[in-house]
């Protein structure tokens, strides 16, 4: 009888043990039948979840809290007044008479007052026609290779009137320092003889030509002399006054580099570097009336000076992340860039607008120098970056959020 007795006994433990996993499959079962209920039904809902992330993402990003058009309208006022400040700086004057010219001329007689240029007349050089006396230099405020006029009147077939600037290599904003620091060393003038080595019917390479510049005993009046200089002899006076003429030396380089600048922003301008070499003193003089040497380094200093700006907004805005109260680090790095290229877009695009309008008004294609070129490359470049960011990080964003909908959720309906 025990016996039997055992037997029930063990059998109903084995038929409660049962039950009880037979219950805990049942609650395993409906579990896993709500889950994937729910994960079908986010399925079916996953455009609406993923337009309810991108609006998510948007407004953590977005730049309309105070904080953020604070320095967004503060970098469009630093832009714009760079755009102002670089087109009146750069604004065409005519030559002799303009306000640049007229600072830079005073600029220069400072300098030359300084003690280190003092220095008395070196008289056994004074009869050396590949000579001009330090005072000469630091006292006349122009240079040889500006004479226009020919010793008795005669044509040299050198240059005509103004063009001048195209034929001189003194004019040239790189091989100027060689040969117009040269010329004001040596009261000289080079030029580039037209058609020397012709390449094509409008493209020739030129060769060189030096001639002697006479003054008078004030350093006055200077006129180019028919007597022809040997361009060798020249630079080899330059090298000699190295040993013992430092000076020298000096002053004829700021003297090159001011003269330079007093032209760079005239009606006639300054030409790209070495373009007499190749092509015409006409033609080089008509591309120069649309581009110019002045053109590319104002176009240069426009960009590095909104790139800067650009660097300095971001760097303070960067800087003023609070981990408290901001989004993650990431997610401010896209109000940055969106702060850098709004205010890149507003100023270049009022810029565009204002200038087209002006040119229209004024009816003068010249006008349209006053295009911001170097700010709208920086704009370009900076709104592709800005683009970049946010979608990277968009798609980042729409990942963890996926993630946390699909997979998390589920683990957390297991858990329950």
């Amino acid at each position: 009888m025990k016996k039997y007795r055992k037997m029930e006994e063990d059998l109903d433990k084995e038929f409660y043990a049962l039950k009880e996993n037979l219950n805990e499959v049942q609650k395993q079962s409906e579990n896993f039948i709500a889950i994937n209920k729910k994960r079908l039904e986010n399925f079916n809902k996953l455009d609406e979840i993923i337009e309810n992330i991108d609006k998510e993402f948007a407004e953590k990003t977005g730049i309309f809290n105070k904080k953020d058009q604070t320095f967004l309208w503060t970098a469009v006022a630093l832009q714009t007044t760079r755009i102002y400040l670089l087109n009146k700086i750069t604004e065409i004057e005519k030559a002799g008479k303009g306000k640049k010219e007229k600072y830079l001329k005073k600029f220069q007689k400072k300098i030359f007052k300084n003690n280190f240029f003092q220095n008395t007349i070196d008289e056994n050089n004074l009869s050396d026609r590949y000579f001009a006396p330090l005072e000469q230099i630091i006292t006349t405020p122009g240079v040889p290779y500006d004479a226009t006029k020919f010793y008795k009147g005669k044509k040299l077939n050198i240059f005509k009137g103004a063009n001048h600037r195209f034929a001189t290599l003194g004019h040239d904003p790189i091989l100027g320092y060689i040969f117009g620091t040269s010329n004001i060393l040596t009261n000289t003038i080079t030029t580039c003889v037209e058609n020397t080595f012709r390449i094509t019917n409008k493209i020739s390479f030129g060769s060189l030509s030096t001639n002697h510049v006479e003054y008078n005993e004030l350093f006055k009046n200077p006129i180019i002399s028919d007597d022809s200089a040997s361009t060798i002899k020249m630079l080899q006076a330059v090298l000699d006054r190295f040993q013992d003429d430092k000076k020298s030396i000096v002053a004829s380089v700021i003297k090159q580099t001011i003269h330079i600048a007093t032209d760079l922003y005239t009606p006639k301008g300054i030409q790209f570097p070495m373009a007499n070499l190749v092509l015409s003193k006409k033609n080089v003089e008509n591309i120069t009336k649309y581009i110019s040497a002045g053109d590319i380094i104002k176009t240069w200093t426009s960009s590095r000076m909104a790139s800067f700006i650009n660097f300095l907004v971001a760097t303070i805005h960067n800087l003023l992340y609070d981990e408290n109260t901001d989004i993650t680090r990431e997610i401010y790095s896209v109000r940055t860039s969106k702060i850098i290229s709004t205010s890149n877009s507003i100023a270049t695009s009022s810029n565009i607008i204002l200038t087209i309008f002006k040119a229209y008004i004024k009816k003068d294609i010249s006008t349209l120098k006053e295009l911001d070129i170097g700010g709208i490359f920086v704009a370009i470049s900076e709104i592709s970056k800005s683009k970049k960011l946010q979608e990277r990080l968009r798609r980042e964003y729409l990942e963890k959020k996926l993630y946390e909908q699909f997979f998390i959720e589920k683990e957390r309906d297991k858990n329950e």
